[in-house]
């Protein structure tokens, strides 16, 4: 992951080969897990919350 050169997403013109795991959108996947969170209880939500957020510090 922390290889410089390492391509983690390319927003292709024509969208990729369609296949969510290989091509999907790390924007609709982010969302996904918004709405997941939210749905979650409170204290759940909270710890998932935490991890995510030191994911999003590391990269």
């Amino acid at each position: 992951m922390r290889d410089p050169y390492r391509n983690l997403w390319s927003e292709y013109e024509d969208g990729g080969c369609g296949v969510w795991e290989c091509c999907g959108s790390p924007f609709e996947a982010r969302e996904f897990l918004d709405a997941v969170i939210h749905g979650m209880s409170r204290r759940r939500a909270r710890e998932l919350r935490f991890l995510v957020e030191q994911l999003d510090n590391s990269y």
